[in-house]
């Protein structure tokens, strides 16, 4: 019966037996290999999920690879810290009363934060502003120091020295001949004498030992038989610096008709300032002006024959011109000098006000 039961099955022996019944489970390479399969699997799909399909998730690829790219990029330029400050120029003169900018280079050009603040030594003589723009207030000597503020502790000095406004003046109000010389009578406002200088016809100018406002400087028959001119050399507003105011009184011999002339020398123009010169021969200077490019003229007290203009530096190429206007003595005639000149041109390499 046992026998027949077993063949009934299919079963012939005992070992064919064993081998029907639960199948086996994998083995444990095969589980690794499933698993593998599987993580790529989802890594796959989640990669078409972001980059193929971003926008269902309220984002794109390209956004997130910027986003990315730019903290990168933000990252490294702010490590760029300054290594260099240098004035542009160290020392400068400014009147009192009156304005200019500070300039500076800067290194490396590419430094992340440029921004400069600026101190005075003495507020008192001299104030700077936010903006590098210092304005004199007396005379004295301040040191303008200017300190990098992107942690670099870097610094650079500009040596300011402020002098008192030269705005007074000197001039000859009356001018008379007469038989023993000639007399004089000077008037000046804000300002002091220096010297009195004379010359006969186109000699050179001599001192008169006199700094008398008033006086007669007596002269023989021949040297009044020639134009004599006067010059009186004075300090405006108690300053340093000089300037000069000429008077020419002509033989009264002479015909209506005279003949006279000014010249004009422009000289040591620089980035910030140009100084000019007049030499008058028989004439009298009424008008003096200047401008700076394309600017307006600016009037210039006609007494002051010799001095030199201030004015704030430019990173471009700009020209000075300058208008003089002057009478020929003992006529009505007028005439006009005009002269310009370039201007320095300051570098613009890291160019920092």
């Amino acid at each position: 019966m046992k026998k027949d039961v077993t063949e009934y099955l299919g079963f012939e022996n005992e070992d064919i037996k064993k081998k029907v019944g639960r199948p086996k489970l994998a083995d444990k390479n095969t589980k690794r290999k499933s698993l593998i399969i599987a993580a790529l699997s989802f890594f796959a799909v989640t990669l078409l999920l972001i980059f193929g399909y971003g926008s269902l998730f309220g984002f794109r690829s390209t956004n997130l690879l910027g986003t990315v790219n730019n903290i990168n990029s933000k990252n490294v330029d702010q490590n760029i810290l300054i290594t260099d400050l240098s004035a542009l120029i160290k020392d400068i003169t400014i009147k009192e009363k009156t304005a200019r900018k500070l300039y500076l280079t800067v290194s490396p050009a590419n430094a992340s934060n440029k921004k400069i603040i600026y101190k005075s030594s003495d507020n008192t003589i001299a104030t700077v502003d936010s903006n590098g723009k210092v304005t004199g207030l007396k005379e004295g000597f301040v040191t303008i120091k200017a300190i990098a503020t992107d942690g670099s502790l870097k610094t650079t000095t500009f040596n300011v020295t402020v002098i008192k406004d030269a705005s007074g003046k000197c001039t000859f109000s009356s001018l008379e001949k007469n038989s023993n010389g000639i007399f004089y009578q000077i008037s000046c406002d804000n300002a002091k004498v220096k010297e009195i200088q004379y010359k006969v016809g186109n000699t050179d100018f001599n001192k008169l030992s006199t700094k008398k406002l008033s006086d007669i400087v007596k002269f023989s028959k021949e040297q009044l038989n020639e134009k004599i001119t006067l010059k009186v050399v004075y300090y405006p507003n108690n300053s340093k610096v000089t300037k000069y105011s000429t008077r020419t009184i002509n033989n009264v011999s002479n015909t209506k008709k005279t003949n006279g002339s000014c010249a004009l020398t422009i000289k040591e123009v620089k980035s910030n300032s140009a100084k000019y010169d007049i030499t008058c021969d028989n004439a009298t200077v009424t008008k003096i002006a200047y401008k700076i490019g394309s600017g307006s003229y600016v009037g210039i007290d006609s007494s002051s024959l010799a001095d030199t203009i201030l004015f704030e530096e430019s990173d471009i190429t700009r020209v000075i011109y300058f208008n003089v206007e002057y009478n020929i003595d003992g006529s009505d005639e007028l005439k006009t000098i005009s002269k310009s000149s370039v201007i320095e041109k300051v570098s613009s390499n890291n160019f920092v006000n």
